[in-house]
């Protein structure tokens, strides 16, 4: 649950990335001068280096050249680091070039028959000297402060198991194309750094090759690259291992390199392929959730029989787009605002289907992944299963006029139970009835308890939000109708950008299995930055101030958190400001269906106290055993508040159904949208 009482004002970090970004086009010209006018001279005596720079290398011999060009200029001292060059096969001048900077750089060059990133990385390992070992990417020149940070930083984080990830941007070249700046900036398949402040202490998943070291010790006694990853995962599959015994990586945002390879069109979905095929290795070595959420291939065969008719046509039209978009980058012509969501999306799509399409040659053979329709067994029984899935009726309300009106004509009224209900409440005993779960996409019994149970009208009754919990996914009927109203309402495609305001939940490890785009946060204490993580990788956010950019997000799910927010409309102004042009927000809270105004339980005083209007409730919090106090019960007038920070068509849906397993009165979502921008509204029509 992520809530605050002050507002602390945020930091400079997008400030300070923008600084990055732009001195990376000086970083690459100043390596290419170097790698141009290096002479050759006796080399530097290290003896006993502080760091070693492992760089692995195939057929690129003019990148290394600047790569080894930047090294030249490294503020630490060419007699405090060594230069480890691996050789993966090339059969270009690679070896001719290591050589020519071998009397600059105390540099050593090793070759070994092509074996891939993982199998060249352990090469470099074994064959460093220096207690910190930097891997570094051929395609990349290193700021002249680079290497410096990185061990300043493994100083201040002397912990064995303690990793630096360092910050990487785009040269001047690549920085022109709208395809690098969609990868780096929008789509953040290369690099993923909009999410990530300086200093954060970052999960395995933030164990990048090419831009992070680590110590020698740690590594050498824990484990290292596994080899059957040729290309892509390598990294973060160790990450995962070293997790296991304490790894965290460090973000410093000052250990700054950059791209100089501007990658086509064709390079990176051919890049996503082979991921998708590290993706499944990765999966199939460890069943962790985390790591099936991070390769997220839980639907790989039914999305591969979705895309391989298209297939092709899909690809066409993503490379005639960028091919377009590239042609006037190049003459330096502006790309409308529509066009560029266009592109946007084509590229999301191709380099989607790229990695599923490398997923199901992993798994099923070259012959499956040929873009044909695929009729395995699996994909059609599971696309027979969400078909069968029911579906549930959902009536919105925009004011209390409209509720009355739907509760005096509905079956599932507050004025009675049900039928069924009314067995269960005068049985007083826990029990089981039959439904269908969503979440689950099959039959099965929903467990009624009495846990949560309340007295009404001198009767026992359960909680019915709080129960109906389904033995499969393990929701409750509130967790799971969330779920059904947000798939069936807002339809989220498997890539969304989703915030929700919690994460130390299962909910929260739940909807980010089904969507990796998911992130999560709580209230930490505002003696922590606002967006940091701590060691457990909960992320500290302030809802009425989070760090997120504007228009970072698809969707925003907060459930039963803004009651808890002294300040809520300043909360429902920061969800509409880091939602995007036609994003939606689905919130639930404590309702009353029949109040026109919210009843206020307590207020913030001046001086910082608390002032009880009510008898004091608290509501679970899965991080404070005492738990949270409820400042409201809500109104119909939080329509209004919603409204009034800049949502669209605000309503109240209102839900029900026994064979989903939602019972009891009043089960419902409030939601609301944010207008699409006019033109890509247009386009869209």
């Amino acid at each position: 649950m992520t809530t605050a009482i002050d507002r602390d004002s945020l930091d400079a970090r997008l400030t300070h990335r923008r600084s990055a970004r732009a001195s990376c086009a000086r970083v690459a010209t100043e390596a290419h001068r170097k790698a141009r006018t290096i002479v050759k001279q006796p080399a530097p005596s290290v003896a006993e280096p502080l760091i070693s720079a492992v760089i692995c290398t195939y057929n690129r011999a003019p990148l290394l050249r600047q790569a080894l060009g930047a090294l030249c200029a490294q503020t630490i001292g060419l007699d405090r680091f060594e230069v480890i060059v691996v050789d993966d096969g090339s059969t270009d001048d690679t070896r001719a070039v290591a050589e020519r900077f071998s009397g600059v750089l105390h540099l050593r060059y090793a070759y070994q028959a092509n074996s891939g990133l993982a199998s060249g990385k352990n090469h470099g390992l074994f064959l460093s000297r220096a207690p910190i070992v930097a891997f570094l990417d051929d395609d990349d020149v290193l700021d002249p402060r680079c290497l410096e940070e990185h061990h300043k930083t493994h100083e201040r984080f002397a912990q064995p198991s303690y990793a630096v990830l360092g910050y990487t941007g785009l040269a001047e070249e690549p920085a022109r194309s709208p395809l690098m700046r969609y990868v780096t900036d929008v789509g953040c398949q290369l690099f993923s750094y909009p999410h990530i402040k300086h200093e954060s202490i970052l999960d395995f998943s933030y164990f990048w090759g090419g831009r992070t070291s680590c110590k020698r010790g740690f590594l050498l006694e824990y484990g290292v690259f596994n080899p059957v990853f040729r290309f892509g995962a390598e990294d973060i599959e160790l990450g995962f291992r070293l997790e296991k015994v304490g790894l965290r990586v460090v973000y410093n945002a000052t250990a700054i390199s950059s791209m100089i390879r501007t990658l086509t069109f064709e390079d990176f979905c051919r890049r996503c392929r082979l991921q998708g095929q590290s993706n499944w290795a990765f999966s199939q070595l460890h069943p962790d959730p985390a790591v099936q959420a991070w390769a997220q291939i839980d639907h790989a065969e039914l999305e591969w029989a979705q895309i391989a008719p298209r297939f092709d046509d899909l690809i066409k039209a993503a490379g005639d787009l960028d091919r377009f978009a590239q042609a006037r980058a190049r003459m330096d012509l502006h790309i409308d605002p529509v066009t560029t969501e266009l592109l946007h999306q084509f590229y999301a799509a191709a380099f989607r289907a790229n990695r599923i399409r490398g997923t199901i040659e992993r798994k099923l053979g070259a012959a499956a992944a040929q873009p044909t329709p695929l009729r395995e067994a699996p994909s059609r029984d599971a696309h027979r299963r969400r078909s069968a899935t029911p579906i549930l009726s959902i009536t919105h309300c925009a004011s209390l006029d409209e509720y009355r009106a739907f509760a005096s004509t509905a079956d599932h009224s507050d004025a009675e139970p049900s039928a069924l209900e009314a067995g269960i409440i005068d049985s007083g005993q826990a029990t089981e009835i039959e439904g269908f779960c969503h979440v689950c996409e099959k039959p099965v019994r929903f467990k009624v308890d009495f846990a949560h149970a309340y007295l009404l009208d001198g009767k026992l009754t359960p909680n019915w939000r709080e129960t109906l919990i389904c033995p499969g996914c393990g929701l409750n009927n509130r967790m799971r109708g969330a779920i059904n109203v947000f798939e069936q309402e807002c339809r989220p495609g498997p890539q969304a950008d989703i915030y929700i305001t919690e994460q130390a939940t299962g909910f929260h490890a739940l909807l980010r299995k089904r969507y990796p785009g998911v992130i999560g946060s709580e209230f930490l204490g505002s003696d922590r930055p606002w967006g940091s993580v701590d060691d457990r990788g909960i992320r500290n956010e302030d809802v009425t101030h989070l760090s997120f950019a504007d228009d970072s997000f698809d969707y925003v799910l907060s459930f039963d958190v803004l009651e808890h927010v002294p300040d809520y409309p300043a909360a429902l102004a920061e969800f509409h400001r880091v939602l995007r042009s036609g994003g939606r927000l689905l919130l639930s809270v404590p309702f009353r269906p029949n109040a026109p105004e919210t009843l206020i339980r307590a207020r913030i005083l001046e001086d910082g106290s608390i002032e009880h209007l009510t008898e004091p409730e608290y509501h679970g919090d899965p991080l404070r055993p005492d738990g949270c106090l409820a400042f409201y019960h809500f109104g119909w007038n939080l329509i209004d508040a919603i409204r009034g920070v800049g949502f669209s068509n605000p309503s109240c849906a209102f839900y029900a159904s026994v064979e989903l397993g939602h019972l009891g009165p009043a089960q419902m979502f409030f939601m609301g949208s944010k207008e699409e921008e006019p033109l890509l509204a247009a386009a869209r029509t």
